[in-house]
């Protein structure tokens, strides 16, 4: 016959068992509920600038450390103590082109002799190749000292360049501080004039000018 006894003693670790695990379930859930997983939170630190000028049509991207502003060629000729587009007519017996505006971006000690990188941008409106308007209207306003004939031919732009897709002309001025290498970009009726100075591998210039981007 079927003992009762024998039946109640089988299965009591059977039920022990399933409490137990009821248990260790029902704590985990609790605790999961009460101290949920936090994922960790990624924060992503930005060390570029973005600038862009639509009525100038560029754009560029400048590391955060640097100071950017925009010039004018009053600010420029305040800064020089004097009035260049006269003193250039003066001199060199003709007239720089249209400025329409320019942009800086200073380094850490501000200077704007030595800064690495500006671009003017001048108005062309007969759309005048680089080697046309550099006849016209040579290096101004960033270059003084040799106003000869000799000396023009010498610091032509004679190098090609591309800039942003469009294909420019460049020159070095190594008497000028920083030996500044000079690109001109015609484009869309302007004349553009980039004035750079540390162009080795991986300096803020060349980490400057490898960004610039044409919007018009």
């Amino acid at each position: 016959m079927y003992n009762v006894n024998m039946g109640k003693g089988f299965f009591a670790p059977f039920l022990l068992v399933g409490l137990m695990i009821i248990l260790v379930v029902g704590y985990y859930l609790i605790n999961h509920q009460r101290n949920p997983i936090v994922s960790p939170k990624l924060e992503v630190v930005q060390s570029e600038k973005n600038y862009t000028n639509q009525n100038l049509g560029f754009q560029f991207k400048y590391d955060k450390d640097l100071n950017l502003k925009e010039d004018t060629e009053d600010d420029f000729n305040k800064r020089g103590n004097g009035d260049f587009r006269k003193n250039f007519k003066g001199y060199v017996g003709y007239q720089p082109g249209k400025f329409l505006g320019a942009v800086v971006v200073l380094g850490e000690d501000n200077s704007y002799e030595t800064n690495p990188f500006v671009v003017w941008v001048f108005d062309n409106p007969n759309n005048l190749s680089i080697d046309a308007w550099y006849k016209n209207y040579w290096y101004y306003p960033f270059v003084w000292g040799d106003f000869t004939y000799a000396g023009k031919v010498t610091l032509s732009p004679k190098n090609e360049a591309t800039i942003s897709g469009q294909m420019g002309k460049s020159g070095v001025i190594d008497y000028s501080p920083g030996k500044p290498k000079f690109v001109y970009v015609s484009k869309d009726k302007k004349m553009y004039l980039f004035r750079i100075i540390g162009d080795a591998q991986n300096s803020p210039a060349d980490k400057i000018l490898a960004t610039v981007k044409f919007t018009n």
